[in-house]
């Protein structure tokens, strides 16, 4: 009976490492995103291709050269943003028939890019993973793919990018991602396609994408004079002239080919998507996708099925929650997630995310105070660079990252392996103001409070998004049971603070101001667990 029990035993082990995930969503639901990830708070990434050789932005972005180039007047949407950067081929290239975006490729050589040296500025600036941009919309593969030609080994710089700074970061310590966007291909070169240049030959199809043309003609592609006046009317027209044509089933099947040979040859612990694979011919390839990567994580020795070890993802709606980890784009949430979530932002402004020269880049503050903003309510900031075509970052962007790692190494604790607090802050009047565009635009105050906490649940950090002086309050501890207070203290100041209860909240008398100048951590340990606020 006992040798019987122990058969039984044995067989239901073997059944339960046999488990393996299924292109199903039922399936996939059985993901727990890694605590590296969750404790890391902070990654790196680029937006680096053969668009950062002409690095001119016009009225959109510079890694949208390669679309907008190829566009007349009344084929996009905003005021013809697209007919600037159309202007500018003509007059510094020429026509675009005769010199189309495939001519940029040898120009694009990568030839004083370390990666090495890129490995360090990471380690400098506090990230604790690194996710390289494997392709952008232009189908153009950093990385060395047997599946095209159009590659930067056979191409351009003649170098597994790669392959070179996934090398590089693991031997740094850090976590390594990748970034794929090629889903967009097709539509990315839709004016290419509509208007015949260099796209219908067929020498070019596995760089431009070989779509299904569907009626309506380039009078259904003009933007009506109502649709520039609302986002909802050019959402309308965007989503009118997408429909012309249509990713064709070999599209289709090279973006899933291609998906899977970058996470095979490189082992990711993170693979970042864009919002291409949105459309519903790239459905079930998302599912198979997410299958195969946990399956290959586990076979790896990342993880183990429920809890591969690796992070995948998604944008809005195209993965079901959690299946995978949610990403916010320039974006976050308004509240303390359910589990683990992405920010994925650039220190550009506006639009932009690949170099152009001349273009200012967010102060560090800024930064500083968005990460906080973030990670208080559970989140991960992925920031993106944008190195010039030589591969070599401007100096106002490696003078952001030895910022941003300077108040990190002094203030670390409060970011690092840190969970939210019962709510994550308070926030002041002015915590949003619109830009130009109508977005939300973060502008914090003295009034401005982030919270989080230590894994062990004894030290809560109140994070001042500015400095509010010599006093502070704390309202969110107002009638809170702080007896248990053992020491508050400021991070990076080498003193006890003087602290009081009353009935407006916790007041705390601070120190002179600390020099690091960006976001102020207050440090405060209990004895036991951390006061829960008063009504929560």
């Amino acid at each position: 009976m006992k040798r019987l029990a122990i058969i039984l035993l044995s067989l239901l082990t073997v059944s339960a490492t046999a488990q393996s995930y299924k292109p199903e969503w039922d399936s996939l639901q059985n993901y727990e995103a890694p605590e590296w990830y969750e404790d890391a708070k902070l990654g790196f990434w680029v937006h680096w291709g053969v668009y950062s050789v002409p690095a001119f932005m016009g009225d959109h972005a510079g890694e949208w050269y390669g679309r907008w180039m190829y566009c007349k007047e009344g084929q996009s949407s905003r005021f013809d943003q697209g007919l600037a950067i159309h202007e500018h081929h003509k007059k510094t290239y020429g026509d675009p028939g005769k010199f189309g975006y495939k001519d940029f490729i040898p120009m694009f050589k990568a030839e004083n890019f370390d990666a090495d040296e890129w490995a360090e500025l990471c380690v400098e600036g506090g990230a604790k993973f690194f996710t390289m941009m494997g392709a952008h919309h232009d189908a153009f593969c950093l990385w060395d793919t047997k599946l095209s030609k159009w590659n930067s080994v056979n191409m351009g710089p003649k170098r597994d990018l790669v392959g070179e700074i996934a090398e590089a970061v693991r031997a740094k310590g850090l976590k390594f991602g990748v970034s794929n966007h090629t889903a967009f291909n097709v539509q990315f070169f839709q004016w290419n396609h509509i208007n015949g240049y260099d796209a219908k030959d067929p020498e070019n199809q596995d760089l431009y994408g070989t779509p299904i043309f569907l009626k309506g003609g380039l009078e259904a592609l003009r933007v009506k004079p109502e649709e520039q006046d609302t986002r909802e009317g050019r959402w309308a027209w965007f989503a009118r002239s997408r429909d012309q044509l249509r990713p064709s089933p070999r599209d289709v099947q090279r973006w899933i080919d291609r998906t899977k040979e970058l996470a095979d040859l490189y082992q990711p612990d993170l693979y970042y998507f864009d919002w291409g694979h949105r459309e519903p011919e790239f459905e079930p390839g998302r599912r198979e996708f997410g299958a195969h990567y946990y399956n290959k994580a586990v076979e790896w020795g990342k993880g183990e099925y429920g809890s591969p070890g690796v992070v995948l993802n998604y944008k809005s709606r195209w993965y079901k929650p959690g299946t995978a980890v949610r990403d916010y784009e320039r974006g976050g949430m308004d509240k303390i997630g359910n589990m683990v979530w992405q920010t994925d932002d650039c220190v550009y402004d506006d639009h932009n995310w690949s170099y152009v020269p001349g273009v200012a880049i967010k102060p560090t503050n800024h930064i500083v105070d968005q990460l906080m903003d973030i990670v208080s309510k559970r989140g991960v900031l992925m920031l993106s660079f944008a190195p010039k075509s030589d591969g070599t970052f401007p100096d106002d962007q490696k003078k952001m990252m030895r910022e941003l790692g300077a108040w990190l190494k002094i203030n670390g604790e409060a970011v690092y392996a840190t969970r939210p607090y019962e709510v994550y802050g308070e926030v002041g009047d002015k915590w949003y103001e619109k830009d130009k565009h109508g977005r939300k635009k973060m502008v914090a105050t003295s009034d401005d409070i982030r919270f989080t906490r230590n894994k062990a649940n004894d030290v809560l950090y109140a994070t001042i998004l500015d400095w509010p002086g010599r006093k502070l309050l704390i309202k969110t501890l107002a009638g809170a049971d702080v007896s248990g207070i053992a020491s508050i203290k400021l991070l990076g100041v080498d003193k006890e603070l003087v602290w009081k209860q009353t009935r407006e909240g916790l007041e705390i008398r601070l120190p002179k101001k600390p020099a690091y100048g960006m976001a102020y951590p207050v440090r405060i340990e209990f004895t036991d667990e951390i006061a829960k606020p008063h009504n929560s």
